[in-house]
């Protein structure tokens, strides 16, 4: 197949609307994709500037005890339940 440099002549033209609908989508995708150029390559502002404050936070050192132990817990053994089989009726 030889390569042309123009349609041939023979070669239906897209309708009207769908031309339409194709450059309003080519548009849309060419701002967003701007928009997201911009996102992600652009350093956000810096709104405030940081100040640093020296404090020296001292705490006041408690000593307490140790709790007594936790009194053992009691187990228990569930129910028992019965469960009568399942009656198949077959034929």
């Amino acid at each position: 197949m030889l390569l042309r440099s123009s349609p041939p002549a023979n070669m239906p033209k897209m309708r009207r609307k769908w031309r339409a609908k194709l450059a309003i989508l080519c548009v849309l995708v060419g701002v967003y994709g701007a928009f997201m150029w911009h996102v992600t390559h652009t350093k956000p502002r810096v709104l405030m500037q940081r100040v640093l404050i020296p404090v020296d936070v001292v705490s006041d050192t408690i000593k307490v005890g140790k709790a007594p132990p936790a009194p053992p817990v009691p187990l228990i053994d569930a129910p028992h339940i019965e469960v009568p089989p399942p009656h198949l009726n077959l034929h």
